[in-house]
């Protein structure tokens, strides 16, 4: 790309100007649009292993983990006009929740 570099103003990266909306990149766009669905597939990630433990069904709980795993790709693809990008975007997405899901001191 060619173009002026700026930082964006949440990670302070310096990233080109046509990728940057209301002083944000693109990562730190989708990870504000995502915070609450982030948050709540902790939660039912979490919850589906007290499930587990105990013996109790989890089929469920997974249905649920899908569902939320489309609104996020919905959510995505409303931020990222490429379908290619959209898709890694949310597998990296996935992938930082996933890591992040016990982790103790973040907030839900």
């Amino acid at each position: 790309m060619s173009g002026i570099l700026i930082p964006c103003h949440r990670c302070g990266r310096q990233v080109d100007s046509s990728l940057v909306r209301e002083g944000r990149c693109l990562d730190c766009r989708v990870e504000v649009a995502l915070a609450d669905l982030r948050a709540e597939h902790r939660r039912l990630w979490r919850k589906r292993d007290r499930y587990r433990v105990r013996g109790a069904p989890t089929e469920a709980i997974g249905r649920q983990l899908a569902r939320l795993e489309e609104r996020m790709a919905a959510r995505i693809l409303d931020l990222v006009p490429d379908r290619e990008a959209a898709a890694q975007q949310l597998e990296r997405t996935l992938e930082q929740v996933r890591a992040e899901r016990y982790e103790i001191g973040r907030s839900p």
